[in-house]
């Protein structure tokens, strides 16, 4: 075999390890891995998370005077514990059977805010 003949069959090769090598960086980069979402229920307060929830999803109709919620007003702790220790706050956002279903003409709330709702009812209701 002559000497430029090995040249070129080197060279060839070499072209062609790269490519498959490149071709595999794209893929392994291109193909990135979705990040975990969790719900921390560890550490659920009232002023923190479950106001934010509330104040997305229920002041709407249900802060002072809350004429458009049925006279329910959630914006204050004390009529929220009321309605929190009874039960039915829990099963009106969960929509459970037999429930109000909340909130009204809306989508439910998302499972990770109705799972920080329970722990706080769990843990008493604190005015944390």
């Amino acid at each position: 075999m002559k000497k430029s003949s090995i040249v070129v069959l080197a060279i060839t090769a070499a072209c062609i390890w790269v490519g498959c090598t490149y071709k595999k960086e794209v893929t392994e980069t291109t193909t990135p891995t979705p990040p975990t979402v969790t719900c921390d229920t560890t550490n659920v307060r009232y002023s923190v998370e479950v106001v934010a929830i509330l104040s997305a999803n229920c002041y709407k109709c249900h802060a002072a005077p809350a004429s458009a919620g049925g006279g329910i007003v959630l914006n204050n702790y004390n009529n929220l514990k009321t309605w929190a220790t009874s039960g039915t706050l829990y099963n009106d956002i969960n929509q459970s059977p037999g429930s109000n279903p909340m909130p009204k003409g809306g989508a439910k709330l998302a499972s990770c805010d109705i799972a920080k709702i329970r722990t706080w009812i769990r843990n008493g209701a604190p005015n944390n």
